[in-house]
């Protein structure tokens, strides 16, 4: 360790400005750099919520105050390894490489654009995939592994999963209702799965939306109708093995698999785990 080294303010603005919190582990300070690091990322968080750029204000708060810490700076302090250049590219790379980590194997958020999943899921509601086991493992567009599902006991009728449609390259976001080797006939509201036919209760009434709630095992949510639009219909489709039949709620508004068929076990992201709002 060095003890007559002294920090350049020039230096630690420029890092202020573009790596935000890392200027402080330039300027020595630890401590600066851990309170810097977990505010930014909860403002990025609430960003995200709210789709605001509330944490662009670091590029001004982080270089004033690092210039500050610079000029205050004590010759006489050991540097430590992390104010040296190769301790910053080492954090800053572990800080990126633990992101995608998290964000491809573990979770991700995402915002649904459409209203193909209302009333469940109204058009830019944030929510967050949980994709741990689904094998197809990718973020930032740039997908690391793309393998089966681990198991196919992560997929239940009735839940909302994230994936990729056939010969579609943008991620869609439906509710799961049937499982290979199912069976299925879809008439209107009506769903029939093996034989059996989906209880579907109607609970409102208007002239543009009927609301029902429909059940598959225990799984009960609403779905709604457009009384104005023709439904789609699907007689006796037999899902093929390792697919997957999904459904959007707004069943007379979403492109699904009464449309491009079902979903490939390899193209399944995830389980939609949270949906902010509800």
């Amino acid at each position: 360790m060095s003890s007559n080294w002294q920090p350049k303010a020039w230096i630690a603005i420029l890092l202020g400005v573009f790596l935000h919190a890392f200027t402080f582990l330039y300027l020595n300070r630890a401590k600066l750099f851990w309170g810097y690091f977990i505010l930014i990322s909860i403002v990025s968080l609430v960003d995200w919520k709210f789709q605001t750029p509330v944490v662009l204000i670091f590029s001004l708060i982080c270089p004033v105050h690092a210039y500050f810490v610079a000029k205050k700076s004590q010759p006489n302090v050991p540097r430590r390894w992390f104010s040296k250049w190769w301790g910053i590219v080492a954090i800053y790379v572990a800080s990126i490489l633990a992101i995608v980590t998290f964000r491809a194997f573990l979770y991700e958020p995402y915002i649904a654009p459409s209203s193909s999943m209302a009333p469940t899921i109204k058009p830019n509601t944030h929510i967050v995939v949980s994709k741990l086991g689904f094998g197809t493992y990718q973020t930032y567009g740039v997908t690391l592994l793309d393998k089966e599902i681990a198991s196919p006991d992560l997929m239940v009728r009735g839940k909302i999963y994230a994936f990729y449609p056939p010969n579609i390259e943008v991620p869609y976001v439906k509710r799961l209702i049937a499982l290979p080797g199912d069976t299925i006939t879809v008439q209107g509201q009506s769903i029939t799965l093996n034989g059996q036919q989906l209880q579907t209760e109607l609970l409102s009434n208007s002239d543009a939306i009927s609301l029902y709630q429909q059940v598959i095992g225990d799984q009960a949510f609403s779905i709604q109708q457009l009384n104005a639009r023709s439904p789609k219909n699907v007689a006796n489709f037999v899902v093929p093995e390792n697919h997957y039949f999904f459904m959007g709620d707004n069943r007379d508004n979403s492109v699904d698999s009464r449309y491009w068929g079902s979903v490939p076990s390899n193209h399944i992201i995830g389980e939609v785990v949270y949906i902010l709002g509800d």
